[in-house]
C-alpha cells in the first residue's frame, strides 16, 4: 500500500481494479474465471491478488460476479453489493459481512466513504464512489446515461474515474460505452485523471463480437475535443499513481 495522499489504480479485466486509498486496498467486480475457462490476461491469477479490505461488486453478469473466485477469497472480506441476488449468493458462498446498497446509500470503511450512485445497463446494476483523500468514481459497465453521468459530476468533486470504454459488441449490437461516447461522459464527469475499464479483454470474432475501444482512442478523441482529462492506464495490469 502506498503512503500519503496518493490513489493506486491497476485495471485487470472486465471491470476488476483493484484500488488503493487511505491505507485500503479495494477490489471491484473480481473475475478470474468466465463461464469457467481462465479470463484474459491469463497471466494475472488469483494467487497474486494482493489481499482485500474490501470488495465491490456493481451487478451480477457473469463478467463482473465469478462464483469461482469469489469461492476461494476470504469469507471475511467485506461486500457492498446491489442489493438482493448478490448478497443472497454471498451469503450462500459463506461470506459473512455483506452490505447491501441502493443508489445514494452510504456506507463507511476505514476512512473511506462508500457511496452507491445510480447505473444504466441490461439489467439492475450499481456503481460507487469513494471519498477519502482523493474521490475516486467506478462507474462498473453502466451505458451512456447524461443525467446520471450530469448528476453524479455535479454531486462529486471527482478526481479519478474508472469507466467502460470498449465498446463491446454482440452481432453489431452494444449498450456499452465505447471511446467517442466516453469523451461526453467525461464532459459531465469532470475528473482530473480517466482510467479506461471493460475493454481488450474480449475475443475478436466480427461479425458475433467485437471489443473495439481503447486507451489510446480515448486519448486521441478527448484531444481532438479539448477536454482537459488525462488518459492513464494504457495497458492491462499497468499501475496508475495519482
Amino acid at each position: 500500500m502506498i503512503d500519503g495522499e496518493n490513489v493506486k489504480i491497476t485495471y485487470v479485466r472486465w471491470s476488476m481494479t483493484i484500488i488503493e486509498m487511505n491505507g485500503l486496498t479495494v477490489v471491484t467486480d473480481p473475475v478470474f474465471r468466465l463461464l469457467g475457462f481462465r479470463a484474459a490476461p491469463r497471466e494475472y491469477t488469483i494467487e497474486q491478488l494482493p489481499e482485500p479490505d474490501l470488495i465491490l461488486v456493481s451487478h451480477r453478469h457473469v463478467d463482473h460476479w465469478d462464483p469461482w473466485t469469489m469461492c476461494r477469497l476470504a469469507k471475511d472480506i467485506p461486500l457492498v453489493v446491489r442489493p438482493h441476488r448478490i448478497a443472497d449468493d454471498a451469503r450462500r458462498f459463506g461470506y459473512t459481512r455483506v452490505q447491501e446498497l441502493d443508489s445514494w446509500s452510504k456506507t463507511q470503511v476505514g476512512d473511506v466513504t462508500v457511496t452507491a450512485v445510480p447505473a444504466k445497463h441490461a439489467g439492475p446494476e450499481v456503481g460507487f464512489v469513494l471519498e477519502g483523500e482523493k474521490t475516486v468514481y467506478f462507474a462498473g459497465d453502466t451505458s451512456f446515461h447524461e443525467e446520471i453521468f450530469t448528476v453524479i459530476g455535479q454531486r462529486f468533486d471527482l478526481d479519478i474515474v474508472l469507466l467502460p470504454i470498449g465498446g463491446l459488441h454482440f452481432f453489431g449490437l452494444s449498450a456499452h460505452i465505447d471511446p467517442p461516447q466516453a469523451v461526453e461522459a467525461l464532459k459531465l464527469l469532470r475528473p482530473q485523471v480517466v482510467v479506461g475499464t471493460h475493454w481488450g479483454c474480449a475475443p475478436s470474432w466480427p461479425p458475433i463480437t467485437d471489443m473495439p475501444g481503447t486507451p489510446q482512442e480515448l486519448a486521441r478523441l478527448l484531444a481532438e475535443a479539448q477536454v482537459d482529462v488525462q488518459v492513464r492506464g494504457m495497458a492491462a495490469l499497468e499501475t496508475v499513481v495519482w
